[in-house]
This record gives structure tokens, C-alpha cells and sequence, in this order.
């Protein structure tokens, strides 16, 4: 039996959306607007790069993409992270898929975590970044179909 690819481009979650318009602006094919005060999509445009996945400080935008139970997207609360540097240590994540760098919080540059998401295809689903971060910062984004 083969399984079909299933994509579902960005679905935005309008209650958790702070209007800050991080997405707008990160989306380089201008996919992502706003109708009568409504964050909207154009999914004749999206092209799933998930980089407004990554802008969004509320967790307000997700991607399904691809089989039932995969992993697509790992997101970091920067409001909860405190930087400890745990998810960089060896041990951590088998595949050493976090990395310290220069984040924008509240408008400054600060110091904080990121995913290397362009070597997501390497996570292996463990999901042991969500279970051992001391802050419960790292929310991996599971397709559940």
C-alpha cells in the first residue's frame, strides 16, 4: 500500500494571533494578508516554506505537511526559554539540531535557541528536545491526520 504525501499549507489559529505582523513580513511570497482585521492565507501562494512558522512568538502558525505522526516543525517559546543551553549540549538531541544564535525579542537582538530546520528531514521523532527542556520551551509540531 502506498501512502500519498498530504500538505495542508499554513493554518493560522485567529485567537492566538497578536496582529504583530511578523508573518506578513516574513513571507517571501506575500501569502499571508489581512481581510476585515482577519489574518488570511492565500494557499495559491503558500509554498510551505514555514518561515512564518518560525517569526511567530505565540505559536499561532502551523504547517501540516506529509505522513501521520511526523515531526515538520520544532518551535521555541523564546518567552519561556532562558537560554540555559541544555538543547545544545551532546546527548541532547542525537542529531544536534540546536544551535545558539542571535534572536529578535520584542524588537532587540538577544541572545537565544534555534532549530536548524532545514535538517528537519534528520529529526528522528524522539521527542526527547520536549520532554528534557527544564523550561518546556521546545514544542515539536506533530502531524495528527
Amino acid at each position: 500500500m502506498s501512502f500519498k504525501e498530504k500538505f495542508i499549507p499554513v493554518q493560522i489559529d485567529q485567537e492566538a494571533c497578536m496582529h504583530c505582523e511578523r508573518c506578513l513580513r516574513a513571507c517571501t511570497q506575500k501569502a499571508i494578508y489581512f481581510k476585515n482585521s482577519v489574518r488570511m492565507v492565500d494557499y495559491n501562494k503558500c509554498k510551505g516554506c514555514l518561515t512564518c512558522v518560525q517569526v511567530c512568538p505565540r505559536n499561532a502558525i502551523q504547517v501540516t505537511s506529509a505522513f501521520p505522526n511526523q515531526v515538520i516543525s520544532i518551535k521555541i517559546d523564546h518567552d519561556k526559554c532562558t537560554v540555559c543551553g541544555k538543547c545544545t549540549e551532546n546527548g541532547f538531541c542525537p542529531n544536534h539540531l540546536f544551535y545558539k544564535d542571535i534572536i529578535i525579542k520584542d524588537h532587540e537582538k538577544i541572545e537565544g535557541i534555534r532549530f536548524k530546520f532545514k535538517e528537519i528531514s534528520r529529526c528522528q521523532k524522539c521527542l526527547r528536545c520536549e520532554v528534557s527542556c527544564p523550561q518546556k520551551a521546545i514544542i515539536p509540531v506533530v502531524v495528527k491526520i
